[in-house]
């Protein structure tokens, strides 16, 4: 669910940049537009730095979408590429990041979540679900807070890297549940988590929440392992 979101916030964010980029004084293509979006998103855009396939791979499927549009309501063949340096890129970095910077990122999504549940509990839901859109109507604190996000998951991705990719340790879906119960949750919460997608915002928003400020109340030793969890799933 975690990695859904990102991903569809990061679409979002390259979506939101300014299309009339130049070059040289010289108009970019509608394609060229859509890669430079790309390279200047935080954690896509390095990973696609990183990994060179990840971007010829993206514009032969838009290359694809343009010879052969898709029916009206199917994601387009660049969705899913982009997708796919999220599933073959990112999250076996964000797998291989140690401990302090797993820990990060899900306390940098606790601070968005509690802002975006003050500012408006539906976009609280929809962070924990899609992804926040249209990021540029956040509140001016939660811009703030979101940029902070994704510069943390940068520094998670980085840091996996750094380590060769060696996977570090990660919880087991049992073990998830224990340490769930151990911050909190109650029956009735893992209950919820069950059927989140069909939760009214608050309840969703709240069950998000949950999760994102569960690493603090776990012991040292297990707050890594739930993370990586977390952001990998």
């Amino acid at each position: 669910m975690v990695l859904v979101a990102i991903i569809a916030i990061l679409l979002a964010a390259a979506a939101g940049l300014v299309l009339t980029i130049q070059l040289e004084s010289v108009p970019l293509s509608p394609l060229e537009q859509v890669i430079v979006n790309l390279r200047a998103t935080p954690l896509i855009g390095q990973a696609i730095k990183d990994n060179p396939q990840a971007e010829k791979e993206i514009r032969e499927a838009m290359l694809e979408d343009q010879r052969e549009p898709v029916a009206p309501g199917v994601p387009a063949r660049a969705f899913y590429a982009v997708g796919a340096v999220s599933r073959d890129y990112i999250r076996p970095m964000l797998a291989a990041a140690d401990d302090k910077s797993a820990i990060a990122v899900m306390a940098a999504r606790f601070a968005l979540a509690t802002q975006l549940r003050k500012d408006d509990p539906q976009s609280c839901r929809d962070f924990a679900m899609n992804g926040v859109q249209p990021v540029s109507q956040l509140t001016p604190e939660a811009r703030a807070l979101f940029n902070d996000f994704l510069a943390k998951m940068e520094a998670a991705y980085r840091n996996g890297r750094s380590n060769g990719g060696k996977p570090q340790p990660m919880a087991t879906p049992p073990e998830m549940i224990q340490m769930l119960t151990e911050s909190g949750f109650s029956n009735d919460d893992l209950e919820a988590l069950n059927r989140f997608a069909s939760l009214p915002s608050l309840r969703a928003c709240d069950i998000d929440l949950m999760i994102d400020g569960a690493p603090p109340k776990l012991p040292p030793e297990k707050q890594g392992a739930f993370s990586r969890f977390v952001l990998t799933h």
